[in-house]
């Protein structure tokens, strides 16, 4: 696909909330003391080359011929359309699409960003998003600190414009307050935590409370980030009904229910649907349900400094949400329960990340000119750049101002970030750098 946003310019700095890493191996491989080595790597280990998987002892294996790589899949030139329609595992997938190698390697991101109109990004993980997973919370610990020391590594490559969001091992929340500290030491800005069960634990439970007040203590931001979740049964019957050859994300599975997303994958699943259910829906499951747990239960009022970033999860279905909760609270008013208005506190702690293609968030400006978080998801299979944003903005009639603060000027304000200006021009020529399915 030949490069179509040369010639393309803006005049103002443009900040990724969410973009994406894809984990090599070398995050446990090389960081990682040796003598920790195996034991981790029995809880929690990806080879993203080998496509091997281990999770709690388990294994899995991924054909790399059938396998579409969609953590590795955007760079720029690449469009929804074109991704879709290209088999993976062909000749015509390696040539048009391929690994993205900006995904490990912080010199092709630059490039990358240059190409997407991107001057600054808040980087995540991929396969670590599932790290509340894990079982042994040492284990988890020790993997956590291992994936911050390399993304650490790989945004000194230019720490002006690259920012690294650290992930936490949050099966025990005095580990997770202990990495939370070191990684605040390093500058970190952002601390990663996905809205789902932890074994028994879910984010907003009171075993977690000193985690959230040590967040406010040192300034950091809690981000609030989703991801798919599929095939684990939600009750025996179902795990029987829905067979051993069920779409999972990790081998072999107990019957566990860890995320509302799962109830729309295994649904579509069980109808013999092939269709990523986990994602299109599932994130966004994930992220409703938090934001109205802690909307009708006055919990963000209770770490009033704490500041959070709502990621990877669109962001069109917040006034719904806000609109219901601030019904059925005054609905049950007479309950007692000292709980302030759902929009004057989101609006105080809260932002919100969007994508290039939200028109109805374009349509409603209004509501997210200050609490609207633009991100590439790059380079996540649908992924886009910040010029698609700008067309659908003015398509709109998104003034430039506002324009300028949720492209921007919203995430440095949360994060504490200076601006930098990088790219005011789209480059004339672009070349992806990809790696080979059989790397």
């Amino acid at each position: 696909m030949a490069y179509t946003a040369t010639g393309r310019t803006k005049n103002f700095p443009v900040f990724d909330c969410d973009s994406h890493i894809y984990e090599p191996p070398e995050v446990w491989d090389k960081f990682i003391p040796e003598n920790e080595r195996d034991f981790a790597k029995t809880y929690f280990y990806r080879d993203a080359d080998r496509l091997i998987s281990v999770k709690n002892s388990k294994i899995s294996f991924r054909n790399p011929d059938k396998w579409k790589y969609p953590g590795e899949t955007w760079h720029p030139g690449l469009n929804k359309k074109i991704i879709g329609s290209v088999e993976p595992g062909t000749k015509e997938w390696d040539e048009t699409i391929g690994r993205n190698r900006s995904a490990r390697d912080p010199l092709v991101r630059l490039k990358d960003m240059d190409a997407a109109g991107i001057d600054q990004v808040m980087v995540f993980p991929s396969t670590f998003v599932y790290l509340p997973l894990v079982e042994n919370a040492e284990a988890a610990s020790i993997c956590a600190r291992a994936y911050n020391d390399w993304v650490y590594e790989y945004c000194s490559a230019d720490p002006k414009r690259l920012y690294p969001a650290a992930i936490l091992p949050v099966q025990n929340p005095d580990y997770a307050i202990e990495e939370l500290r070191r990684v605040a030491q390093r500058g970190f800005k952002a601390g990663l935590v996905r809205p789902i069960f932890s074994g028994t634990k879910y984010p907003t439970l009171p075993e977690y409370d000193r985690l959230w007040k040590e967040f406010e203590n040192l300034g950091i931001v809690l981000g609030m980030h989703t991801f798919p979740s599929r095939g684990e049964a939600m009750s025996p019957e179902l795990d029987q009904r829905m067979g051993a050859n069920r779409k999972r994300l990790f081998g072999d599975e107990e019957v566990l229910v860890y995320s509302p997303g799962q109830f729309v994958a295994n649904i579509m699943q069980l109808m013999g649907s092939k269709q990523a259910g986990d994602a299109a829906f599932g994130f966004i499951a994930e992220a409703m349900t938090w934001t109205a747990v802690v909307l009708m239960t006055g919990w963000l009022e209770k770490f009033p400094r704490l500041k959070v970033a709502i990621l990877e999860s669109n962001s069109s279905w917040l006034p719904l949400v806000l609109e219901k909760a601030e019904s059925y609270l005054e609905l049950y008013k007479h309950l007692g329960e000292k709980i302030g208005n759902p929009h004057e506190v989101f609006y105080k702690s809260c932002f919100i990340a969007f994508e290039s293609d939200e028109e109805m968030t374009f349509r409603l400006w209004d509501l997210f000119e200050n609490i609207g978080l633009w991100s590439s998801d790059m380079p996540h299979l649908d992924a886009a750049d910040v010029w698609e944003a700008i067309d659908h903005m003015n398509k709109w009639n998104v003034p430039q101002a506002v324009q300028e603060k949720m492209l921007g000027g919203n995430a440095r304000r949360l994060y504490g970030i200076e601006p930098q200006l990088v790219v005011t021009q789209a480059p004339d020529t672009y070349e992806p750098v990809t790696m080979s399915r059989h790397a």
